[in-house]
């Protein structure tokens, strides 16, 4: 038959105890309730398109010199 072995938790000394420092931890801990994260503002997908407007430029360009060659 297998035993169980539990901790005594008068074992555990107050160092060993596991703390919650992360920054989501201390904001649902100790902001108000109704606090709500602000998310930075980001110009991510401006830079994501930014290659899809340098072949549009190239294209444009592209379609005006066969334009004018003819």
């Amino acid at each position: 038959m297998k035993e169980d072995y539990k901790v005594d938790p008068r074992k555990i000394h107050i160092d060993q105890r596991k703390k919650d420092t992360r920054r989501d931890a201390w904001d649902r801990d100790h902001m108000p309730v109704d606090w709500k994260k602000s998310a930075p503002k980001s110009n991510k997908q401006i830079s994501n398109a930014a290659p899809v407007f340098v072949f549009a430029f190239f294209y444009i360009c592209l379609l005006i010199m066969i334009d004018s060659a003819t």
